[in-house]
């Protein structure tokens, strides 16, 4: 993922350009959050959680005692 150039800043600013900047800046912050779909052939996971307590719902940990299942938090 490439972010975009940020513009040259004007000689003057002005609301136009202030909305502008701040929605190109909203607009990256969006895509570093949310770097879409990826597609591989293979995934390893090193040093997964063994237990879901204190994590965020959506994230993976590996249940040991359900053989090694990964498990998301709902």
């Amino acid at each position: 993922m490439s972010l975009a150039r940020l513009p040259n800043p004007p000689d003057k600013y002005d609301k136009l350009y202030m909305e502008r900047l701040l929605n190109e800046l909203n607009l990256q912050i969006r895509d570093l959050h949310n770097p879409g779909h990826a597609v591989h052939a293979t995934v390893q996971l090193l040093q997964l959680p063994t237990s879901a307590t204190g994590l965020r719902s959506g994230d993976v940990w590996r249940d040991a005692g359900a053989g090694n299942a990964l498990k998301i938090v709902p």
